[in-house]
C-alpha cells in the first residue's frame, strides 16, 4: 500500500479495528437507501456539493453513500482522506486543501478532482473502534463552525445508529436462518411425514419422510392437493373415501385438530398403502384460517398385520367350532343310551374331536409364549436320526409314506427335543396335508460347518415367490396353507430354530414341491 501522505495513517489497534469493521459485514456492500438519505440530509443542512458516507478497511475506502457523487470504485487507503479521519476521534476539517501541508501531493487536491474542503466526522463503533466516516466535500474553500462540527459528528451517530440497526437485522436473519435450519433438520430426521397446504389444499411443503411415503419429489408434491383425483383415496375397509372425509378436509372444515385417522391410498401405478394422519390448521396474525399442517406415518405393515388377525380370529373360530361341534354330537347320541355296538364309534369320535381342540388350545399356546417372547429351551445332547423316526412315527407316516433318510445317522446335536420335535412333526405334518399323491417323504440332514442342516421335501404343488416371502410370518394364510389347522405352525417353528440360533427356509416352485429346512447347532465337541 503506498502512503500519499508525510505521517503514518495506521493506528496502533488497526488490527481490531478491522476485526470490528467485518462485524458489521458492511464493507464494498450495495448501496442503501437509508444511508443515501443521510447524505441527502446532510447535503442539504450544509449546503455541500458533495457528501458521502465512507468505510475503511485494512487497505481500501470503499464509498457505502454519496450525494454528488457517481459510483466509486474502491479508492486505495494511501490516498483515502478517509484515512486521516479514522486516526482522531474528533471532527477532521480542512478548510483549504492547498494550504494543508499534509496534502501537498494529494492526487484528489491536485489531480483533475480538485478537492479544496473536506470535513470528516468519524463513524465510532459502540466498543470504541473508529471504522469509517461521515464526510462533507467541496471544490471551493470554506469554513466549518464548532456548531456545524457537532451537528456533522450528530449525523456520523446517525448513520452508527443505522449501522447497529442493519448488524441486528443480520443477527436476527442469522438467528431465524439457524432456527430455520434447526427446524429443517429435526423435520427431515422425523420418523413421521410432513406436509403443509394452503386454503385451496395445495400442498406447499413436505419433509423427506414424506416424500418417501408418498414417493414423490418435493417438486412433484407441490404440484399436487391432498384430495388429487390421481390418487384414490379410501376408507381402511377399502371402499371410497369422499373428499369431505379427509381428515385434512375435517381440519380446514371444522378449523379443529384431527388425530390419528387412517386412511388407504391407491396411486396410479404404485401398491395401495395405509397412513395414519394428524392435521392441525394453520392461522394468520389476524386469526383467519392460512391453511393446515399434517403429520403422518405408513402404517401399511400395521393395517395388514390387523386384516391378518382378523383372519386368524375368524380361522381360530371356525377350527375350534368344527371339533366342538363334532363332541357336542357325540355327547348328545352317548346321552341317549346307544347301542353297544354304536357306543364305541360315538366315544372315538368324541376323543378325536377332543385331541383336535387338545392340538388347536397347545398351538395358541405356543403362539402366545412365542409372541411374548416367553418360548423357554431345555436344551439336550441327542442323536438327530432318532428323533426324526420318533417324530415320523408319532404322526404315523409308515402307514402312508415311505420315508426317505439320507444322512450321518450319528449325528448328535445340542437343542431342546422335544421343541426339534415340534418343528418336525410341523414340517412332516404339512407334507402329509398338501402332498397326498405322494409316495415318499424325503429328510435328509448333513453338517454345515458348525451346524447340521434338515430338509423335509415333499412332491406336492409347490408355493410361489411371493408365498415364500410370507410363509414364516405370523398370521400368515396363503392359498397352499389355506387346508386346517390355524396357520401357525411354521410361525412357531421359526421361532423355536431363531430361539436355538438357526435359521429357517423354503425351496420351491409351483408344480416341483416344495423343502423346507432349516439348521441346528452341532454339539461343541463334534
Amino acid at each position: 500500500m503506498k502512503n500519499s501522505y508525510p505521517i503514518g495513517i495506521i493506528p496502533v489497534n488497526d488490527s481490531e479495528r478491522i476485526t470490528a469493521l467485518a462485524r458489521y459485514r458492511i464493507f464494498n456492500t450495495p448501496g442503501e437507501p437509508a444511508f443515501d438519505s443521510i447524505c441527502k440530509l446532510a447535503q442539504t443542512i450544509f449546503r455541500m456539493p458533495i457528501t458521502h458516507v465512507s468505510f475503511l478497511d485494512g487497505t481500501h475506502e470503499a464509498v457505502k453513500a454519496s450525494a454528488g457523487l457517481p459510483p466509486m470504485p474502491l479508492v486505495d487507503r494511501g490516498e483515502s482522506l478517509c484515512a486521516l479521519a479514522v486516526l482522531s476521534p474528533e471532527v477532521t476539517v480542512i478548510e483549504n486543501a492547498l494550504e494543508e501541508p499534509l496534502l501537498d501531493k494529494h492526487p484528489a487536491v491536485h489531480g483533475g478532482f480538485g478537492l479544496r474542503f473536506y470535513a470528516g466526522a468519524p463513524l465510532i463503533t459502540p466498543d470504541d473502534y473508529v471504522i469509517g466516516t461521515m464526510c462533507l466535500v467541496d471544490r471551493e474553500p470554506r469554513s466549518l463552525s464548532l456548531y456545524e462540527q457537532q451537528i456533522l459528528r450528530e449525523l456520523a451517530t446517525v448513520v452508527m445508529d443505522q449501522v447497529e440497526l442493519r448488524l441486528a437485522n443480520y443477527q436476527q436473519s442469522d438467528v431465524q436462518e439457524q432456527t430455520n435450519a434447526r427446524l429443517q433438520s429435526i423435520l427431515d430426521t422425523m420418523a413421521e411425514g410432513v406436509g403443509m397446504i394452503g386454503l385451496d389444499g395445495q400442498l406447499t411443503y413436505a419433509n423427506e419422510m414424506a416424500q418417501k411415503i408418498l414417493g414423490l419429489a418435493q417438486d412433484e408434491i407441490k404440484s399436487r392437493t391432498y384430495h388429487d383425483p390421481k390418487w384414490e383415496n379410501l376408507r381402511v375397509d377399502g371402499s371410497a373415501l369422499p373428499e369431505a372425509e379427509h381428515p385434512m378436509a375435517i381440519m380446514m372444515a371444522t378449523r379443529q385438530p384431527v388425530y390419528d385417522m387412517e386412511i388407504g391410498v391407491q396411486p396410479p401405478d404404485k401398491e395401495r398403502f395405509y397412513i395414519s394422519i394428524n392435521a392441525a390448521p394453520i392461522f394468520d396474525a389476524d386469526g383467519e384460517l392460512a391453511g393446515g399442517i399434517g403429520t403422518f406415518m405408513d402404517v401399511t405393515r400395521r393395517r395388514k398385520l390387523i386384516m391378518r388377525q382378523d383372519e386368524f380370529i375368524s380361522v381360530v373360530s371356525h377350527e375350534l367350532k368344527t371339533p366342538l361341534t363334532g363332541l357336542k354330537g357325540a355327547l348328545q347320541l352317548l346321552n341317549r343310551d346307544p347301542s353297544e355296538s354304536v357306543r364305541p364309534k360315538l366315544l372315538e369320535q368324541a376323543n378325536r374331536s377332543i385331541n383336535k381342540i387338545t392340538r388347536l388350545v397347545e398351538d395358541l399356546l405356543n403362539f402366545s409364549r412365542t409372541a411374548e417372547g416367553q418360548l423357554r429351551l431345555n436344551k439336550t445332547e441327542f442323536n438327530l436320526s432318532e428323533l426324526i423316526q420318533e417324530a415320523a412315527a408319532f404322526l404315523k407316516l409308515s402307514a402312508v409314506y415311505q420315508l426317505v433318510l439320507e444322512g450321518d445317522e450319528a449325528l448328535r446335536v445340542e437343542a431342546d427335543r422335544d421343541r426339534v420335535e415340534q418343528v418336525l412333526i410341523n414340517l412332516f405334518n404339512n407334507a402329509f396335508k398338501y402332498a397326498p399323491g405322494s409316495k415318499d417323504i424325503g429328510v435328509r440332514f448333513e453338517k454345515t460347518g458348525s451346524s447340521v442342516k434338515i430338509s423335509v421335501s415333499d412332491h406336492g404343488p409347490g408355493i410361489s415367490a411371493e408365498q415364500q416371502a410370507h410363509v414364516f410370518e405370523r398370521y400368515y394364510q396363503g392359498e397352499r396353507l389355506q387346508n386346517t389347522g390355524l396357520g401357525l405352525g411354521l410361525y412357531i417353528s421359526a421361532e423355536i430354530i431363531k430361539r436355538h440360533g438357526g435359521q429357517i427356509g423354503v425351496i420351491s416352485e409351483p408344480g416341483a414341491g416344495s423343502t423346507f429346512w432349516f439348521t441346528l447347532p452341532l454339539t461343541p465337541h463334534l
